[in-house]
């Protein structure tokens, strides 16, 4: 990747540093769409995106040229989807939506696949992602063996179950919790929130209850079976984004920001950041080679285990964030940004 100096970030390149330091200034790309999710796709990025009624997909070659991938739509639902999460092994693009509808109002959820070119729906048996005992899809994973979508589904046991299911021969397929670390029971609650791909398989972070006492805790995916872990001192992980072997999870402890590094899932001393109960976090990202994690706080900071420093300009809810050939991306406050 070519260098990337963490400093204040600066929605102009020129305007002047609040913090000391090089800056490193973000300018807006312009889309016709307002961006909802974020992939990589080799060296191209992709953006999800939705006009007023219906999803796109929008390439970013490596020369900075955005084209939009053609999207052929199946189902009424899948004509009207937000993007829940898009995943691409280099290759095949998979993508999850979803719009709510129907006399419940519950989320009628879409699946597609394909390349940058064409992205297609392909359709799915209505039981597949919904009706008697469907709970929510966290969005897809890509692993070695093959794409995965993450959710949840009711438990045998009691609650909800971590959910997976696999593809093939365009049908996705959900795969028995039952007897796995998946599994909720009455001593233990599980509740996934997302998922990351780690080495061949991947990764899904979340939080659990077991005799009322919370816990953050993740589960990993080698390519063979699950197994999971339990973060010190942690209310619950909430992104996650593995890379150099290293997976960086972010989530809440006490309020405030946690921050653990995994395999070992020690857990890291970082600025003190509120982080509320119905928070989100972006995933954090490699900047200069320092995971960074962009944050609203007080406007929009850009925080590693060292430091917090602020980006001068940028405001609103931060959506997501991607490294990719280099270069660095935000969706924040409704707009997609490039560190210039």
């Amino acid at each position: 990747m070519r260098r990337l100096t963490l400093a204040v970030l600066l929605v102009l390149t020129g305007c002047a540093p609040t913090g000391g330091g090089d800056s490193l200034g973000f300018a807006a790309v312009d889309l016709s769409a307002t961006p909802e999710t974020l992939a990589t796709h080799g060296n191209q990025l992709l953006v999800g995106t939705r006009p007023a009624d219906h999803p796109e997909l929008v390439v970013r070659g490596e020369n900075g040229a955005l084209v939009n991938s053609k999207l052929i739509p199946t189902t009424p639902y899948g004509k009207e989807a937000h993007w829940y999460g898009i995943t691409s092994d280099g290759t095949t693009i998979t993508g999850v939506g979803g719009e709510r509808g129907g006399a419940h109002g519950n989320v009628r959820w879409s699946a597609w696949t394909g390349d940058t070119r064409q992205i297609t729906e392909k359709p799915q048996g209505f039981s597949t992602f919904g009706g008697y005992g469907a709970g929510e899809l966290i969005g897809p994973v890509r692993t070695k063996q093959g794409p995965l979508i993450i959710g949840t589904w009711q438990s045998d046991k009691a609650g909800l179950d971590i959910a997976v299911w696999t593809y093939a021969a365009e049908t996705w397929s959900r795969q028995p919790s039952l007897g796995t670390v998946l599994e909720s029971s009455q001593e233990l609650l599980r509740f996934p929130l997302a998922v990351t791909p780690n080495g061949d398989g991947a990764l899904v972070v979340g939080w659990q209850i077991a005799k009322g006492a919370v816990s953050a805790a993740v589960w990993q995916f080698d390519g063979k079976s699950w197994t999971t872990a339990t973060l010190p001192d942690g209310d619950a992980a909430l992104a996650a984004r593995c890379w150099d072997g290293t997976c960086h999870v972010v989530g809440r402890s006490k309020g405030k920001l946690a921050w653990w590094s995994g395999p070992e899932w020690k857990k890291l001393t970082t600025p003190d950041v509120p982080v509320g109960d119905d928070a989100k976090l972006a995933a954090p990202v490699p900047v200069n080679g320092v995971p960074t994690l962009f944050v609203d706080h007080n406007g929009v900071k850009a925080v590693s285990e060292k430091e917090e420093r602020p980006a001068n300009g940028l405001k609103g809810e931060v959506v997501a964030a991607e490294a990719v050939g280099g270069e660095v991306f935000v969706i924040v406050g409704g707009r997609l940004w490039r560190a210039a």
